[in-house]
């Protein structure tokens, strides 16, 4: 796999060139799942039961913004993998950090 060319992913098969792409997502999702395992059963065991029904009702609140992150990331995507496709890597540097500078803005 070579790696250290800029066009990578478009060089291999699509199915390696998807898996390689799509690795950072799945990591993220098993660990998120980790997570929610690992506090259900501290909070089950060490706090009870009110507590973990606490925990259950907040995952779909959870799982809200987690979309709106997945979603906002997806939308990002189409663009700079548009402009990855067409070689412009000037709006390729520009998208992610906009993308980046986006999700970490905030107000209070």
């Amino acid at each position: 796999m070579r790696m250290h060319s800029e066009y990578y992913l478009t060089q291999e098969s699509p199915f390696r060139a998807l898996l390689i792409f799509s690795f950072p997502m799945m990591m993220g999702n098993l660990f998120q799942q980790f997570y929610t395992m690992t506090d259900s059963i501290i909070v089950g065991r060490f706090i009870g039961e009110a507590a973990l029904a606490a925990v259950g009702a907040s995952a779909a609140l959870t799982a809200v913004f987690i979309a709106i992150a997945v979603g906002g990331g997806a939308g990002a995507m189409v663009i700079t993998s548009n402009a990855f496709g067409r070689k412009d890597f000037t709006l390729v540097k520009e998208s992610i950090s906009t993308s980046l500078i986006s999700f970490f803005i905030h107000k209070k």
